[in-house]
């Protein structure tokens, strides 16, 4: 749907509570155009402003003859944020501190209440000093229940208000959840911060789980795109219906700051809202694939024993791959999983390990490229001192390439030189033990 035909259906649905708007705000003001002259431009966009702040039910605060919009909510630990509870994460930080191995979302050393889960709104996606942020949100999960507090900047002569504010009610907190917050949301608050950082709290220097990586190591090859209302709904099973796109907030709050009416926005902020809520439940929900205990499907359990290979926490990596050969009954993923410990044996120089699951995968016919013929090859030359098998691995490696017709000659040549010296140097050291 084009952005014209989503404006004139979000004014549709907003029309009726707009004209009703207008007509608290003129029993509010000045009834003709004489009376209104007494009154500045400042005096009755001020006006409108708290008229506005009022329907939007959030407070205005002030700071150095500034001002700034911030609606707090609570939400009780027992309701239900997609598939999780609130009260959920306490559960999720108290198992983060029993386990030893180090991951990027572990919470170890943290309490449940020091995490913010923060997201923001800005006119534009570039990092351009002429870009704002204009909305900040953050929810914090404490035993009372989870408060959500958002931050709107009415203008763009408010920003030191806007972050006074902001920073003043988060200094408590310690780590950062955010989805691709560390290369969007969490560089623009700092950039933005420069132009008013000797009036305000010193920024935080926080810890941070970026959500945004985890799920594109768990969920590439399933979605078509890992953008958080995507996995909001395609993972944790939460819909919407008819939320603002976070395209047109931009534009809406350009339209606002000529008349501040909170039609315009309420939907905004509220996008902002649930995009918050999100990252309880996702978080909830990542940690739990994390522990690899329940409801982890296959693929799951494959990309997160990747994922420790990569961290180098090689002996929890090998404890996910064997558990996952065990449970799988994919010959694709187990053929993977049998690649990877061959790999992570070979690097820890456990040869024998190495060898046994190369060849689980020659064996059961899941054999997808030639370099586990290789890998073999290897093993058997350089430290079983196995000759005739080397030269019979190297071989199959060769007509595995041969077998498959679809290469090009010159990638045909690339493939099968190094094997054709490797065969001839194993040819002329049988002959020498014979």
């Amino acid at each position: 749907m084009s952005l014209k035909k989503q404006l004139e259906r979000y004014k549709q649905k907003k029309k009726q509570k707009s004209a009703h708007e207008t007509t608290v705000s003129q029993e509010g003001q000045p009834s003709n155009h004489k009376e209104r002259c007494k009154f500045s431009k400042e005096e009755i966009y001020e006006k409108e402003l708290r008229l506005a702040a009022q329907n939007l039910q959030a407070d205005i605060k002030t700071f150095d003859n500034q001002m700034v919009l911030i609606r707090s909510k609570h939400i009780d630990l027992d309701e239900k944020i997609g598939p999780y509870k609130g009260r959920q994460l306490f559960d999720i930080i108290s198992k983060w501190q029993e386990l030893t191995f180090t991951h990027p979302l572990s919470a170890q050393g943290l309490k449940a209440e020091e995490l913010l889960f923060f997201d923001t709104e800005t006119t534009g996606l570039d990092a351009g000093a002429g870009n704002m942020i204009f909305l900040i949100g953050f929810a914090r999960v404490s035993e009372d229940g989870i408060t959500l507090k958002q931050y709107f900047l009415p203008g763009p002569g408010h920003e030191t208000a806007f972050y006074y504010h902001f920073l003043t009610d988060c200094r408590e907190l310690k780590h950062l959840v955010t989805y691709n917050g560390k290369a969007f949301d969490w560089p623009r608050v700092k950039s933005r911060y420069q132009f008013v950082q000797d009036r305000v709290p010193k920024l935080p220097a926080f810890g941070h789980f970026d959500l945004l990586h985890a799920s594109r190591r768990l969920w590439k090859n399933r979605l078509e795109q890992t953008r958080l209302q995507t996995v909001e709904k395609e993972i944790l099973g939460i819909d919407r219906g008819g939320d603002i796109p976070g395209h047109m907030a931009p534009f809406l709050y350009f339209q606002f700051l000529k008349q501040p009416k909170a039609s315009l926005v309420e939907g905004v902020i509220e996008h902002n809202f649930q995009d918050i809520l999100t990252l309880i439940s996702l978080y909830i929900h990542l940690s739990i694939k994390c522990f690899g205990e329940e409801n982890v499907d296959d693929d799951e359990q494959f990309e997160i024993a990747r994922w420790f290979q990569y961290l180098k926490c090689n002996e929890e990596a090998i404890a996910r791959f064997e558990k996952l050969i065990h449970s799988s009954s994919s010959s694709e993923i187990n053929a993977k999983a049998n690649r990877n410990l061959g790999d992570l044996y070979k690097k820890q120089k456990n040869y024998s390990m190495a060898l046994k699951y190369y060849l689980n995968i020659i064996e059961t016919g899941q054999v997808e490229d030639e370099s586990t013929y290789i890998e073999v090859a290897k093993l058997l030359e350089h430290h079983y001192k196995d000759i005739d098998q080397a030269l019979k691995y190297t071989q199959c490696a060769m007509q595995f390439i041969k077998d498959r017709h679809i290469i090009h000659t010159s990638d045909l040549s690339k493939k099968m030189d190094p094997l054709i010296k490797r065969e001839n140097r194993l040819k002329r050291k049988g002959n020498k033990k014979n």
